[in-house]
């Protein structure tokens, strides 16, 4: 909660993770790597004074994009839109069309999704002849409602990480530490694990809705505003495929922990094999997609979040049974050693040295998810050594949290390295 708190004031308003490679007519604010000048400077505002009117705008990203909501628009000088025809899509660029006579400043606005469900929106200016109009006066902030979206996003993450670990974890945990495997064959455990996997599944299903609002927040601001278009474009895109898969894996899971508990389902495998599809569907709104091959990418990421997860069910299942069992310790110490070996190899990934993890916002994020988990690791440590009370469970169960809601906010965040 401690990332959440703080993030309205260092995370990017657009940490997208598709980048604008360029601009026709030109953009001259864009610099190297996506980043780009403060649109209310003078030069960003007029942006390049063109001789001739140009008959279309076409932007180039670095991965195939979907336009989405009001896609892409340009303005007059006078205020009205300009763009003519179907946006235009091909592989990475997306183009339309414009009557550009007028003389003026002309304002561009887009917004788009990539194929790993991140939103990716902007403006850039352009003039005709000479700047002016009433465009030319200022240009549009990203606004409150974008940070709003960022920070809806990363709730998501945590709010659905938390009832990954309680609705998938608890109940793998179980399973595999053999504490619910009675001679009768029947999946028995105590009431408050499958009170825990309710919790979680509420949670994966709470998520969902924040992380709809977030990215309808985010592609409506890129507007200036709240955009309907939107609700039926996001359900049209790879957004909306990981969303109903979400949807699916929580409901599926109430059916299986349903059948378990009433003893009319004993391939209690079902859930960790459940889990683990999850994990793969987490992998495609992850960093994951950009690594190739792109097997690789999301195969690491199934085995960190799956990790992670059962670390986080271990944790609940001594916490809710209070029997520091050495079968469930060995369980915990194999988890974090997964978690933490798919996560070094991740981070290899998307960082290039020691200077990412101080020039970058996403290399100090990660910088402080290693101190948390290196703390979850020391206090499990204590704990396994000696019975764990009730004040350390809570501190190393904080201290989880900590690292799941720095696991969200890294999913926002565009690596250094793609």
């Amino acid at each position: 909660m401690i990332a959440l708190c703080v993030l309205p004031g260092w995370v990017p308003v657009a940490a997208a993770h598709a980048v604008l490679l360029r601009a026709e007519p030109t953009d001259i604010c864009l610099l190297p790597g996506g980043e780009s000048l403060p649109s209310d400077t003078p030069t960003c505002r007029a942006g390049a004074v063109l001789s001739q009117p140009p008959r279309a705008v076409r932007l180039v990203f670095n991965e195939p994009v979907q336009p989405i909501g009001r896609g892409l628009r340009v303005i007059g000088p006078e205020g009205r839109r300009v763009d003519r025809g179907q946006v235009r899509v091909a592989g990475a660029a997306v183009a339309v069309d414009v009557e550009a006579r007028a003389s003026g400043t002309y304002r561009v606005v887009w917004s788009v999704i990539s194929p790993d469900t991140h939103p990716d929106f902007g403006t850039m200016a352009f003039s005709v002849l000479r700047p002016g109009g009433v465009l030319a006066e200022g240009a549009p902030a990203a606004g409150g409602a974008a940070v709003w979206g960022t920070v809806l996003g990363a709730l998501a993450h945590l709010v659905h990480f938390a009832g990954y670990a309680l609705g998938f974890g608890t109940l793998a945990a179980a399973w595999l530490a053999g504490r619910a495997d009675p001679p009768s064959g029947v999946f028995g455990a105590p009431d408050l694990i499958w009170r825990g996997t309710g919790i979680g599944i509420a949670l994966l299903l709470f998520a969902e809705p924040i992380a709809f609002a977030a990215e309808s927040v985010a592609l409506g601001a890129a507007g200036g505003g709240a955009d309907p278009a939107v609700i039926g474009a996001l359900l049209d895109s790879s957004f909306g495929r990981v969303f109903a898969q979400r949807l699916a894996a929580a409901i599926l899971l109430w059916v299986l922990a349903g059948a378990l508990q009433s003893g009319a389902l004993r391939a209690a495998w079902t859930v960790p094999l459940l889990g683990v599809g999850l994990a793969f569907v987490d992998g495609q709104a992850a960093h994951a997609t950009g690594v190739r091959p792109a097997w690789w990418g999301l195969g690491i990421n199934t085995v960190h979040l799956g990790a992670m997860g059962l670390w986080g069910g271990t944790l609940a299942l001594v916490a809710m049974t209070r029997e520091p069992a050495r079968s469930v310790r060995r369980l915990a110490l194999a988890a974090g050693i997964a978690a933490v070996a798919s996560g070094v190899v991740m981070a290899f990934q998307h960082v290039s040295g020691i200077r990412d993890f101080v020039a970058s916002p996403y290399g100090r994020a990660l910088a402080v998810k290693i101190c948390a988990v290196a703390a979850v690791a020391g206090l499990g440590w204590f704990g396994a050594r000696r019975a764990a009370g009730p004040r350390l469970l809570a501190w190393e169960a904080a201290v989880m949290l900590v690292v799941l809601a720095l696991a969200g906010v890294l999913v926002l965040l565009r690596p250094p390295v793609p």
